[in-house]
């Protein structure tokens, strides 16, 4: 007598709506970084150096893309890839609330942590695996 176990579904089956909605997410945030390369700080008042504004950029361009290849076809490195950029984004932002600068800038940095942890939860948590158990 012998026991086999197989996974139900194939690669990306398991994509539930909470993973969705964390990968929409995740893009949308991705997307609000991208202008931030191309509008710099107004004359005469201090905002992040130029090379910030550049990598929240690139990481929110990142995160857009890793989304959508994560949508696509549920692969988990592109999950772990756009964790990383998120996470680094968010650490980016922390500063805002170490310094004197307006106060809706600190509640968009505040906003923008709250829903990359709200992403990272989404997108990260792991589903139980449907196991099938035959004799």
């Amino acid at each position: 007598m012998s026991t086999m176990t197989t996974k139900a579904g194939g690669p990306g089956a398991a994509t539930s709506g909470r993973f969705r909605t964390g990968l929409a997410l995740s893009a949308f945030l991705g997307l609000l970084n991208l202008p931030f390369l191309f509008g710099g700080s107004p004359d005469g008042e201090d905002g992040p150096p130029t090379l910030v504004l550049a990598l929240t950029a690139v990481l929110g361009l990142v995160s857009v893309v890793c989304a959508v290849v994560s949508w696509r076809s549920g692969n988990r490195l592109a999950v772990r890839i756009n964790a990383a950029a998120l996470i680094i984004n968010a650490l980016l932002s922390l500063p805002a609330f170490f310094v004197d600068i307006a106060s809706w800038v600190k509640v968009g940095a505040a906003l923008s942590v709250l829903l990359t942890v709200v992403a990272l939860v989404l997108t990260l948590r792991r589903e139980p695996t449907p196991y099938t158990v035959t004799d």
